[in-house]
């Protein structure tokens, strides 16, 4: 049998290991943040305790059926974090890390300290790392946006085609709106190479003659 002062323990680990992942995502103004990852990460563990040792002698316990019932029932608060923007989705990785913590609280709640530990760091690292890893080896991750405003001139479109193709850049989706006096605003959406810096990419298309300004919004 468990007692008060161990579940007081599970309980404040919870919140500190769920916090450290939820600070993470807070830091990069995901949709799921500090409070979120604290509370599922709280109650995944208090649900565990209520499970494993909540009803001593009286039913036969069995862990399990709650663990699971957490796993199934948090996919409701992950998808709530996933949004589609275009042809961009957002939120996956803050719907996997909020998962994760739910899982981190059921170990946590039935005594599995280590594991707990270990795995919020495991994730912090990879949330912190793995995004410089992906830019560095593989290019942008995700697609961003280039707004350029360019003279309505037959060729113009064309000429920023080429370019972007002599660099290696990833063309997903190109828009042309607000024409006026002879001008036209082009936004391309885009992925860059590893080896390409927005900054780069910007200059050359600076010097082309029918662009009058570019910027990443």
């Amino acid at each position: 049998m468990i007692n008060d002062l161990d579940i007081v323990l599970r309980l404040l680990l919870a919140v500190l290991l769920g916090g450290l992942v939820g600070w993470e995502r807070e830091k990069e103004e995901k949709p799921a943040g500090l409070r979120t990852h604290i509370l599922v990460c709280l109650g995944s563990t208090l649900m565990m305790i209520v499970s494993a040792y909540g009803f001593p002698g009286r039913y036969p316990s069995d862990p399990g059926r709650i663990a699971a019932q957490v796993i199934t029932g948090i996919g409701f608060i992950g998808a709530g974090t996933i949004l589609r923007t275009g042809i961009t989705i957002k939120g996956l990785t803050t719907a996997a890390s909020i998962w994760t913590v739910a899982g981190i609280g059921l170990a946590i709640g039935i005594g599995l300290y280590l594991p707990a530990i270990f795995t919020t760091l495991l994730v912090v690292a990879t949330l912190m790392l793995a995004v410089k890893f992906e830019v560095s080896v593989i290019g942008s991750h995700k697609p961003i946006s280039l707004r350029c405003v360019i003279e309505d001139r037959p060729g113009s479109i064309g000429a920023i085609g080429s370019l972007l193709g002599e660099l290696n850049v990833d063309i997903k989706q190109i828009e042309l709106s607000s024409a006026w006096d002879g001008k036209v605003i082009l936004t391309i959406s885009l992925k860059l190479p590893a080896k390409l810096s927005e900054e780069e990419v910007i200059a050359k298309i600076i010097e082309l003659d029918n662009v009058i300004s570019a910027e990443w919004i």
